[in-house]
């Protein structure tokens, strides 16, 4: 039979292991090194003209399609949130560094660079 004392031991050492674990989380977003001049003409809007702007999807037929600035500005949070979530770009994939490029952007201030 476990003693008092060995059973605070054994459910201290669960608690720090689940700590840990639930911590450790990385919801895509965290050690990006970003940089504050990431260009929106230079950057994301040839990323969203890649995977995006395409018949069936951002086409300004199903939905508003991401290819000027003040329509990606002014939608950049919600942007961001539906590539951090899966839900953007439905048909195509984008790498790493594309999404950290849009995180970095938006973050920066979306700004019309």
């Amino acid at each position: 039979m476990f003693s008092v004392k060995k059973m605070v031991v054994v459910s201290c050492l669960l608690i720090s292991i689940l700590a840990v674990i639930s911590c450790s989380k990385n919801d895509g977003t965290s050690n990006i090194t970003c940089d504050p001049a990431t260009s929106f003409a230079n950057t994301v809007k040839p990323i969203l003209d890649k995977s995006c702007n395409m018949n069936g999807c951002h086409d300004d037929i199903v939905i508003t399609a991401l290819n000027n600035f003040q329509t990606v500005h002014d939608g950049a949070n919600q942007i961001k949130i539906s590539i951090q979530s899966g839900r953007m770009p439905k048909s195509n994939s984008l790498t790493t560094a594309e999404k950290n490029a849009i995180y970095c952007w938006v973050d920066n201030g979306a700004k019309n660079n």
